[in-house]
């Protein structure tokens, strides 16, 4: 374009200077020679350039969601155990983007075979519940070496596949036994567990033995519904110990808790349970709390880590999955010569708790009744 332009300013300067001076013999106006084409002009427009094609990148694939599993011995709607585990189950579902299952398998003969359903369906990890399972989780687990098993409240380690985790709940109920010892005006402290078997009866050992830290002559009574489940079994257990001069009662039986509670209620008496969510009784005291649903998370968290590590874990007041809370609706409402014993002991509760944690106190564990 540039050539262009100084070519025609080349010829109109040569056209000015020849009309100007520029004549012939006879008189007549010289016609200008033609100018000649400039050298470096294009002969032709240049083919346009073709842009390169470039392939699109391809979007990367969405990781697969992991498919995780659930499975209770026991049914929700206990206000306890199991609903922290679903609790539990939701959050691995919010923050893991998992694709979550709960199934309610209350029914010994259909553990192993529901286990072997999820575990063929390609289920990446299966979590099940309480000793009961134990003996059908021990059974499959090997047989899916690709599928990581998680036991809640288990005891069997040796499974490649498998977290199995274990609450020394008996030194949360120790805690329980000091602050029940020094609650107590009657001689006698009571316990309601779901079932008697070994670590239900250290749960009850250990929550007499710390009462009798305070009052040597303190007795205790026990008393078991043969069922987790079964709410009118608890108040009816409940009630015979309250009319038997029992003041404070250590509940250990899931849903079967309620019914103490309500025994309780109707009796004048108080407990001590397993859950938050009992704090709305006045009678409720406090509650020595499996943090259920945190464990669960942690572990599926574990099980789904490229630093995934089976064996048994444990899981009590050292490590902070077991800890004794008292309500603060009864510190708030509850009759004050009893909150004013309570908030005496609070600190004594506190050493105690230190001591386990730092292993000076060692809490047997005694599975006898």
């Amino acid at each position: 374009m540039r050539n262009r332009l100084k070519f025609a300013a080349i010829l109109l300067a040569l056209t000015i200077v020849a009309a100007a001076c520029g004549n012939d013999d006879d008189g007549g106006t010289a016609a200008p020679e033609p100018a000649p084409a400039p050298t470096d002009a294009p002969t032709q427009a240049p083919a346009p350039t073709e842009a390169p094609t470039v392939a699109p990148t391809p979007a990367p694939e969405p990781a697969e969601a992991p498919s995780v599993a659930l499975v209770a011995n026991q049914k929700a709607g206990d206000l306890g155990p199991i609903d922290d585990l679903v609790r539990g189950l939701e959050m691995v579902e919010a923050d893991f983007g998992a694709e979550t299952t709960f199934i309610e398998a209350t029914d010994p003969s259909t553990f192993e075979t529901t286990l072997r359903n999820l575990a063929n369906q390609g289920t990446d990890i299966i979590a099940v519940t309480f000793p009961p399972m134990q003996d059908a989780v021990v059974a499959v687990a090997p047989d899916f070496p690709d599928i990581r098993f998680i036991h809640v409240f288990g005891f069997e380690g040796g499974v490649d596949n498998l977290v199995s985790i274990g609450f020394d709940y008996y030194k949360g109920t120790f805690l329980a036994g000091i602050l029940a010892g020094a609650l107590n005006t009657t001689g006698k402290v009571g316990f309601v567990g779901g079932v008697s078997i070994p670590p239900l009866n250290a749960d009850y050992n250990a929550f007499v033995a710390a009462a009798q830290t305070k009052n040597s002559a303190i007795t205790g009574e026990a008393a078991f519904a043969d069922s987790f489940e079964d709410p009118a079994k608890g108040r009816e257990l409940g009630a015979a110990l309250y009319d038997g001069g029992v003041e404070v009662i250590m509940t250990d039986a899931a849903a079967t808790d309620l019914g103490v509670i309500q025994a309780a209620e109707e009796k004048g008496g108080y407990v001590i349970g397993g859950s938050e969510n009992y704090f709305d009784s006045p009678a409720v005291i406090g509650s020595v709390l499996l943090y259920w649903a945190q464990v669960l998370y942690d572990q599926v968290e574990h099980a789904l880590s490229d630093d995934y590590t089976p064996g048994y874990i444990g899981a009590g007041v050292a490590e902070g999955g077991v800890d004794l809370v008292i309500s603060p609706e009864f510190l708030a409402n509850g009759p004050t010569e009893m909150v004013e014993i309570i908030n005496a002991t609070l600190d004594e509760i506190e050493e105690a708790r230190s001591q386990i944690k730092s292993g000076s106190l060692e809490v047997p564990f005694n599975p006898e009744l």
